[in-house]
């Protein structure tokens, strides 16, 4: 009995830094909110990154689903819309954009793009006795499975001074020696608040508002530089007619069914949301189906 009892103990001692390793790995994963989750009314800035024109939501609260958590302070990357245009054209330059921002989560990976690209793939005829080892370092490296914001509406915010009737309140009397008598929890709701910057509410006014497209048929094209849908005019004259698709879901399933079957052209029933950003005209897919022509209709 004493035995036993020795081993059970000895099989614990060793598996505790396994599990200790197991779970800070699992904590460092984030955990990506569910698709479809709504941004309702949270103050926030924007910021664009310094190499490109992409703009990234920093919330002031944490946003969370239930399941998943954007922590406060952690950039989300913003996809282009119309009202990301009408957001950045109050910026000045590459400044911060106080707002208060509805948007739709939306989740994104890029691991059915990822598996033709397998660095294994190269030498499958060949004997390496690393190939595992390969594939999950090039897994690590370029996996993605994150979330981004299509904003909806915003209102512009803007920073109250501090007024002398506010430093009253709070004690200030220009001298870092004397202590304020008002507890520090009172202090922090006193400081002044953001709020709507009427001045620039006038300006978001006149919207260029999203369309939504139900039911069109055409096709799909992927590559390592852009993804688009392009409509079939079955021999009307709008063949050129074309929107970059935005990462979600649906598109991670559209591309699963694409690589499963490379070889066939792939014709695909479509819904979604159309807007526009600086020129471009991209979608935020809804739905796609795959259709089949029956062999009534060219490939």
């Amino acid at each position: 009995m004493k035995r036993l009892f020795l081993y059970c103990a000895v099989l614990v001692v060793g598996l505790a830094p396994v599990v200790a390793r197991a779970g800070a790995k699992a904590q460092e994963v984030a955990r990506p909110l569910r698709e479809g989750s709504m941004v309702s009314a949270v103050n926030g800035k924007l910021t664009k990154a310094a190499e490109s024109n992409t703009w990234f939501f920093t919330a002031e609260v944490n946003i969370t689903d239930g399941r998943g958590t954007i922590k406060a302070g952690e950039p989300t990357e913003m996809l282009p819309s119309s009202t990301l245009e009408r957001m950045t054209s109050l910026a000045a330059g590459d400044e911060a954009i106080h707002v208060r921002l509805w948007a739709r989560i939306t989740r994104y990976s890029n691991r059915n793009v990822l598996i033709d690209k397998l660095p294994s793939r190269k030498f499958a005829n060949r004997k390496v006795m690393n190939k595992q080892e390969i594939d999950l370092k090039f897994l690590d490296e370029n996996l993605l499975n994150r979330n981004f914001l299509f904003p909806i509406y915003f209102v512009p915010l803007s920073n109250i001074d501090e007024t002398e009737e506010q430093k009253d309140r709070t004690g200030d009397t220009g001298s870092s020696d004397e202590e304020s008598i008002i507890p520090a929890e009172v202090l922090e709701r006193l400081k002044p608040k953001r709020v709507v910057n009427l001045a620039k509410l006038d300006d978001i006014l006149e919207t260029q508002r999203d369309v939504i497209c139900a039911n069109r048929t055409g096709f799909v094209i992927i590559d390592d530089s852009t993804k688009v849908f392009t409509i079939d005019g079955l021999g009307r004259n709008i063949d050129h007619l074309h929107f970059r698709l935005l990462p979600c879901e649906t598109l991670e399933a559209t591309e699963k069914s694409l690589i499963d079957t490379p070889i066939v052209r792939q014709r695909f029933r479509v819904s979604g949301v159309i807007t526009m950003y600086k020129g471009q005209r991209y979608m935020l897919l809804q739905r796609a189906t795959r259709t089949y022509s029956h062999g009534n209709f060219a490939r």
